[in-house]
């Protein structure tokens, strides 16, 4: 009987001592695997995007591991219980393996930026969305309203953000509904005196508007000097106008031919009143320049050089204004 409890005892030494060993271990690994779960991922990859449906087992496989540590990694998912990978794009640059496992199960994704700026036209905007991480779905603007029957100059200038291959064409049909919205409702209260009949018609000059003046300050002036000239039927000669009717091959420099060819329909030494579409995108406070404000006495004006310009109403003193500071 003796003996019995003897082989008993032993033989429960060994299953607790086995049983401690086996803790041991498991609290050597869970502690390794939360020890391991601190070091960097991979520094040298900056972006990682999750797709639909992909488990945290395949996001492992995508990565340079070995097979402790993708087991140390398999332990601390167990051990938190993170199952689902959420979709998306994810910023990996200085993150350690705990911050990106948390950051693709919370979905916590990359945010990025889009910005349109004003006085900018439909070339110079597409080079801007081709260097964005949009989903191209809105092939040369066709996904947008041409009420107008044009694009240009319809589209918000402003800051939009989004995520990792959002619709571009939704960006876009949000940017020309916030513009139409703001422009319609600028247009409902327009100046009676102005010579602009149609609203298309404020949306163009308030283009021109955009790309002649250098600061918000002389928008309302510049403004009230293209609705004299409307107003008298003067031509606009604006040379912005010139430089659109060129792109997108413009060379940076506008030639006496340039001005005097017939051909360009936004040539606007020849043509008389206003070319026919916007010329870029247009700023608030152009278009409170244009559609709220009036003509003013002058009829020219040149640049300064310093970002403002000399205004004149005599064509006597335009000249002097040239000779003063474009000539010297």
């Amino acid at each position: 009987m003796e003996v019995l409890t003897l082989l008993l005892s032993s033989k429960k030494s060994k299953l607790s001592i086995l049983f401690c060993s086996a803790t041991i271990f498991i609290l050597v690994l869970v502690g390794s695997s939360e020890s391991f779960s601190h070091t960097r991922v991979d520094d040298s990859i900056e972006f990682y995007t999750v797709k639909k449906g992909t488990s945290f087992n395949s996001i492992l496989d995508d990565f340079i591991l070995k097979p402790s540590q993708k087991l140390l990694l398999k332990i601390y998912l167990k051990k938190n219980d993170i199952k689902i990978a959420q979709a998306g794009h994810y910023y990996l640059k200085n993150k350690s393996w705990r911050e990106f496992i948390i950051s693709v199960s919370k979905g916590d994704v990359v945010i990025f930026k889009l910005e349109i700026p004003a006085g900018k036209n439909l070339f110079e905007v597409k080079k801007i969305l081709l260097e964005s991480n949009l989903a191209d779905d809105c092939k040369d603007f066709n996904c947008l309203d041409d009420r107008l029957n044009f694009i240009e100059g319809t589209l918000k200038p402003d800051t939009y953000f989004y995520k990792h291959s959002s619709s571009l064409a939704d960006i876009l049909k949000q940017s020309q509904s916030e513009f139409f919205d703001q422009s319609l409702n600028l247009w409902s209260g327009k100046n009676i005196s102005s010579p602009l009949k149609t609203f298309s018609d404020a949306i163009i000059l308030a283009s021109i508007v955009e790309k002649e003046a250098g600061n918000d300050e002389e928008k309302p002036i510049i403004a009230g000097v293209f609705l004299h000239r409307l107003a008298i039927g003067m031509k606009l000669q604006a040379d912005p106008t010139i430089i659109y009717g060129l792109m997108p091959n413009f060379n940076g420099n506008i030639t006496k031919a340039n001005l005097r060819d017939k051909t360009n329909p936004y040539n606007t030494y020849q043509i008389s009143g206003l070319p026919p579409t916007p010329i870029s995108t247009i700023s608030q406070s152009s278009l409170e320049a244009v559609i709220l404000g009036m003509q003013n006495d002058y009829l020219y004006f040149v640049a300064r050089g310093d970002g403002t310009h000399k205004f004149s109403k005599t064509y006597k003193e335009h000249l002097d204004a040239v000779k003063k500071y474009q000539l010297n």
